[in-house]
């Protein structure tokens, strides 16, 4: 099992903040975590505010600013957000594609400290969502390598 937790140590490419950017439709996106929060939002303003942000970690805290108008059925939408942005984010950038092709079959885990849903939580019962996709990301990439 590989277990990370944010963008430090050797698996942290593997993170949402992890510095290893892509376009989509000719735009940067400096992060996964920039891409997801901005996707939260239909207005353009508030995703261009999110996508500008200095850090992965302000652009979070913009997205989680619940005064802002979210897309509605967002909780139906962030699984196939998420898993569409990890996956450009790896196929955008070879050399951690490759590290991820490298951990072979093993379970990936967000080892996370208050995360149930997208990470393993502090005790381990979380759905590990994010690591989740992770997988599913990896399995995609095998086809093409």
């Amino acid at each position: 099992m590989i277990t990370f937790y944010k963008e430090f140590g050797p698996w942290g490419f593997l993170a949402s903040y992890s510095n290893h950017g892509f376009f989509v439709d000719g735009i940067w996106w400096p992060t996964t975590e920039h891409y997801y929060q901005a996707q939260k939002f239909d207005d353009p303003k508030i995703q261009e505010m999110i996508r500008s942000a200095k850090t992965p970690k302000m652009a979070s805290e913009i997205g989680r600013d619940r005064n802002l108008p979210l897309k509605q059925n967002w909780d139906k939408l962030r699984c196939d957000v998420m898993y569409f942005a990890v996956l450009k984010k790896f196929q955008f950038n070879n050399d951690i594609c490759f590290k991820l092709l490298a951990t072979g079959d093993e379970e990936i885990v967000e080892k996370t400290t208050k995360e149930f849903f997208w990470g393993c939580g502090p005790d381990g019962t979380g759905k590990n969502t994010y690591g989740k996709i992770l997988c599913a990301v990896r399995d995609e990439l095998r086809k093409n390598y």
